[in-house]
């Protein structure tokens, strides 16, 4: 019985290491991947919520410090939804959804073609207090883990784009 499951085990094996499988984050490539993303430059957005996402966006795709040549931009447009959803007997809002919406375009800078677009949605729950401040500061908190969220996305979205570009 127990060969079965050393034999069952190196057929998994090699099915698994023969179907191209590639890990994004490793190797080499990572480091191609890197570079593509360290050449796109990343247009202001409006308002303040919007320069939170370009920042974190900056921190993502330019940790390195910005290249004199750009060869990509990317374009965002962002959109915010704050809805209360959950109401007291009083009808008085205790809880409320925001949505944050990003419309993206990678855009070659050369050739002006657009290699890559989507839309990217994130949705954040906080609490409403009777206190201002613990509502200010709950609904900041929920814009941040929003931002954080949909620059995570983007930068997945365009290694993705970058690595089957290469290939």
């Amino acid at each position: 019985m127990s060969s079965f499951r050393a034999y069952f085990l190196l057929g998994i094996l090699a099915i698994l290491s023969s179907c191209g499988f590639q890990p994004l984050y490793g190797g080499a490539e990572n480091a191609a991947i890197n570079q593509q993303l360290a050449r796109i430059q990343i247009r202001s957005i409006e308002e303040n919520l919007g320069q939170e996402v370009h920042n974190f966006l900056l921190d993502r795709l330019n940790s390195s410090g910005r290249r004199d040549k750009p060869l990509f931009t990317l374009d965002v447009n962002l959109t915010v939804v704050n809805e209360e959803i959950a109401l007291k007997v009083t009808e008085e809002a205790t809880r409320a959804k925001l949505s944050l919406i990003l419309k993206y375009i990678l855009r070659d800078n050369s050739s002006g073609d657009i290699l890559s677009e989507g839309t990217i949605r994130s949705v954040s729950g906080y609490n409403i207090s009777n206190s201002e401040f613990t509502r200010m500061a709950s609904e900041s908190d929920a814009r941040e883990r929003a931002s954080r969220d949909v620059a995570d996305e983007i930068k997945t979205r365009l290694s993705l784009y970058f690595s089957q570009r290469d290939t």
